[in-house]
């Protein structure tokens, strides 16, 4: 009981970004409606699908924002959170950020509360990303920066999961795909970089996030599927 008193004091927004999506979006939207802990507030911005995204997430009954196809990820997401209802009192409202390509597993939110629970200087928090055909395929489990300033997850090309990178552990910054991010410091921070439409903000997110004080951490108990498609170019 006292756990369950413990997540209460969180509110979940989910803000679902889409942009030509329809091969994953049915699986993101039906994984979002079976999780365990479920989310208190879910809509969706679409940048000018030209598939069936749209009637897809009007079918799921997802309040949508109409964006303009140009429209990069951050800016996608800063017109997701200023659309969101001040709840702030006895609440710690978060954003759970979800690409139309990702996932997560029904246990994952309640995980990534579990995480964060007990952690109050955390302002980000990402789950284990697994890819989206093989599910054994260990993606990332958070991100640095390599010497030479490359985007940098530590991992060996297509590694095996069996566990051995599992627990909770401070980063420099996790994928977008499936974060949780404290609203009151991503306003306060100004959100994602608009100059950065589609890669790397999540890395400067985190660095400045960790700059102003605040702790990103990784917890392998949460899990997403991330197809990646932008990444491998599965879309334009």
């Amino acid at each position: 009981m006292a756990a369950q008193v413990a997540v209460d004091r969180h509110r979940v927004s989910a803000i679902i970004v889409t942009h030509d999506g329809q091969t994953w979006l049915p699986e993101t939207v039906a994984a979002l409606t079976s999780q365990s802990r479920p989310i208190d507030y879910v809509v969706a911005v679409d940048t000018d699908s030209k598939d069936s995204s749209l009637q897809l997430l009007k079918s799921a009954r997802i309040p949508i924002i109409n964006a303009a196809r140009s429209c990069g990820f951050g800016e996608a997401v800063a017109m997701g959170v200023e659309s969101l209802a001040d709840t702030r009192g006895n609440t710690i409202e978060w954003i759970w950020l979800i690409h139309d390509d990702c996932a997560p597993a029904p246990t994952a939110l309640e995980f990534l509360l579990s995480a964060i629970d007990d952690r109050p200087q955390v302002a980000m928090v990402g789950p284990k990303l697994l890819g989206w055909h093989d599910r054994t395929h260990l993606l990332e489990v958070g991100i640095s920066i390599a010497g030479n300033g490359a985007r940098w997850t530590g991992l060996e090309p297509f590694e095996y999961d069996q566990g051995q990178h599992d627990g909770v552990h401070d980063v420099l910054s996790v994928s977008t795909a499936g974060a949780l991010i404290r609203r009151d410091i991503f306003e306060e921070l100004g959100g994602f970089d608009k100059n950065l439409a589609l890669f790397r903000d999540d890395v400067d997110f985190g660095w400045r996030a960790r700059v102003a004080g605040h702790s990103v951490i990784a917890t392998t108990s949460a899990i997403v599927f991330h197809a990646q498609a932008s990444a491998t170019e599965r879309r334009t």
